[in-house]
């Protein structure tokens, strides 16, 4: 289960899967996307190539990349008949737990002994999963993030089962492909998913209370602190903010709303050390022990890019009203997290 893949393969050819698989054709290694049978795999391939042609059209795409998406993305005929010299299998299918279970064991029982298995999944835990597949030691999660041919991050969820060579070459495959893969813990929704809909259900709260309007929470959000967060982390942040500022938040919101704001024994043994974030020198993370003066440059040159490029984004703004001649549509299945 080591080296590097020369061949792979995507069982599921929707929003995401397709994506998936466009991108690591696009990285040069020969992809074979596998849907309910051979003519659907065959059109997603084509739609594939079309969404290529109109990215380097809009300029999301440079045409030699085009070029190898096309050369590399073959469109399967079945699990059973695809799957031979393939080194990595990612199944994609929709959250249905027995769609996944079904999907994973005919997957593994096709695929060669030594290939390796991931799930793209958002929430379901790996462990769950892998009791469905032949080998459950070569099995892990892999998930992506949509749009899957834009966002950089994948978690890399091995179970108690699977093997630490199986890991690490799943590491390497998702850096093989361009993506940034971070090891995690399987739990249910992992560590984005866990994040991004604790804040969710926060903004329900808000609006079911008649504090806010959809509208504002969200106007809020990405004005605020979602300005820090595609480069700064919440504990980077807590770090230049300083934790015992973060400490008195959390005594003034755990009073008016309960345990779902009180603070961790992490927070409280930092800030009980003198461990501050960035003005002591000390914190969670490795930014607080560099200069000050330095992370503030830094920072504000990422603000002041960050606010000319959405500037400079032709037609978001108007996104936050609906349009005049608006008619209802169907939206394609884009909303996997």
């Amino acid at each position: 289960m080591t080296g590097s893949i020369t061949r792979a393969a995507v069982v599921g050819g929707g929003y995401m899967g397709g994506g998936i698989a466009a991108t690591i054709a696009g990285a040069g290694v020969p992809c074979v996307l596998i849907d309910i049978d051979a003519a659907t795999s065959q059109r997603r391939v084509g739609e594939l190539l079309a969404e290529s042609r109109d990215w380097v059209d809009k300029g999301l795409l440079d045409a030699a990349e085009a070029e190898v998406v096309a050369e590399n993305l073959i469109a399967g005929v079945s699990i059973d008949e695809s799957l031979a010299g393939v080194g990595f299998i990612i199944e994609a299918v929709p959250e249905v737990l027995e769609l996944k279970h079904s999907t994973l064991a005919r997957v593994s029982a096709a695929a060669h002994p030594q290939a390796i298995i991931a799930s793209n999944t958002s929430t379901l835990p790996i462990g769950t999963l892998a009791e469905s597949v032949t080998g459950p030691e070569r099995f892990l999660g892999c998930h992506w993030m949509n749009p899957s041919r834009l966002i950089p991050g994948v978690e890399i969820i091995p179970s108690d089962r699977t093997v630490e060579s199986a890991t690490a070459t799943a590491t390497d495959f998702h850096r093989q492909v361009g993506k940034r893969p971070t090891t995690i813990s399987d739990v249910p929704a992992f560590i984005a998913n866990r994040l991004q809909h604790a804040l969710f259900a926060e903004a329900l709260k808000l609006v079911d209370e008649g504090v806010a309007t959809p509208e504002v929470v969200d106007e809020v959000s990405r004005n605020s602190f979602g300005y820090r967060l595609a480069a700064f982390g919440p504990f980077e942040v807590a770090d230049m903010a300083g934790l015992d500022v973060y400490q008195a938040c959390l005594q003034t919101e755990s009073g008016a709303y309960g345990d779902r704001f009180a603070s961790t024994p992490l927070l409280e043994e930092r800030v009980d050390a003198g461990d501050l974030g960035l003005k002591s020198g000390n914190g969670i993370t490795p930014l607080a022990s560099h200069d000050p003066q330095r992370v503030s440059a830094i920072r504000n040159q990422y603000f002041r890019g960050l606010t000319a490029l959405l500037d400079s984004i032709e037609g978001l703004e108007d996104l936050r009203s609906t349009p005049a001649d608006s008619v209802p549509t169907t939206a394609k299945d884009d909303t996997s997290a």
